[in-house]
């Protein structure tokens, strides 16, 4: 189910080990849905989360215009979720199965 405002994250483990694990992103707007595989740990880059190349398809709803990637406010919101689960899988070590978030689009 799209978001009627704002944008959904929905990240599934698939892959892991004791340092690194491999989501599989879906993050969803009202106009698209974009779908990744997502590298987490030292394995991912200095930044530790590597994000794969994006697959959009519209929404239920046809889309206002065409986008590539998902907005980068939303990215940024998957992003932090993921260095979280990192932190958890350090200090619990165990990495989440699945992260679900919702966040409100920013006022401009």
């Amino acid at each position: 189910m799209n978001p009627d405002n704002g944008g959904k994250i929905e990240l599934k483990l698939t892959n892991s080990s004791a340092e690194s694990a491999t989501y599989a992103a879906t993050l969803q707007t009202p106009q698209a849905i974009f779908e990744t595989a997502v590298q987490v740990g030292p394995a991912a880059g200095p930044g530790q989360v590597g994000f794969g190349a994006w697959r959009a398809q519209p929404a239920a709803e046809p889309p206002t215009g065409a986008q590539e990637a998902p907005p980068s406010w939303l990215l940024a919101d998957a992003r932090a979720a993921l260095k979280a689960a990192l932190r958890t899988s350090q200090s619990e070590g165990r990495w989440p199965r699945r992260i679900t978030r919702w966040r409100s689009e920013p006022a401009e």
